[in-house]
């Protein structure tokens, strides 16, 4: 599953994602993590591209407020087509969630050590998503799409985000394509353009937040 990540890289968010504006209460944060409001990337009707805070964790439009049911934060991208929740949404809502980089667990020495995974090029990639919005101007929220971990990832979790490449990006956002064979784009990244380094503990905890999370040096 993909449960935390960090988007620390604002100020090239608009060039990269190719958006006319952005909006305000643009944070940077080291330690995304579900309930958060964080930045997705979504084409509206005109075509154009836009970029919101969403609530992740996924509340579909016909269901009234959080609640107690479960918003997901992944779906599986083997079975979005299964699950009435996201078949809805691959057809029109499906979005780009940028991102400099993830976080995954291991368990070494009766504990678990959470490394950063990221592309060598440190620069903004984008998970593939899929939001809803509720009714009557009352947000939206978002999931982010997983799939089989590459060899690099794979010793960490047995999943990971879909990461698009970056000419994919477009066809994933046209909200004129909604052909089922799109989720033909949701496999795992080449494993040789990316990273995983270990990184300090605090990370474990939502509260923590900053760029020592990722510094070199481990604090245990």
């Amino acid at each position: 599953m993909c449960g935390r990540y960090m988007i620390v890289n604002h100020q090239e968010i608009s060039e990269r994602f190719q958006l006319r504006q952005i909006p305000l209460g643009l944070f940077s944060t080291f330690n995304a993590a579900p309930t958060q409001g964080l930045p997705v990337v979504i084409e509206v009707a005109d075509g154009e591209r836009e970029l919101r805070l969403m609530r992740w964790g996924l509340i579909p439009c016909w269901r009234k407020g959080a609640g107690k049911a479960p918003a997901p934060i992944n779906a599986r991208a083997e079975t979005l087509l299964e699950k009435p929740m996201f078949r809805s949404l691959v057809g029109s809502k499906r979005c780009v969630v940028p991102a400099n980089g993830f976080y995954e667990w291991r368990k070494e020495g009766g504990r678990k050590q959470p490394y950063l995974v990221r592309c060598k090029d440190g620069d903004l990639f984008g998970f593939a998503g899929l939001y809803d919005e509720l009714p009557d101007g009352e947000g939206g929220s978002f999931t982010i799409i997983t799939t089989t971990p590459n060899e690099l990832v794979a010793p960490l979790h047995d999943r990971m985000p879909a990461i698009l490449a970056p000419e994919d990006e477009e066809e994933w956002l046209d909200r004129d394509i909604s052909d089922p064979g799109i989720v033909g784009l949701l496999g795992s990244y080449p494993a040789e353009q990316m990273a995983a380094e270990p990184v300090s503990t605090s990370v474990n905890d939502v509260r923590n937040d900053g760029r020592e999370l990722v510094s070199a040096k481990i604090r245990r």
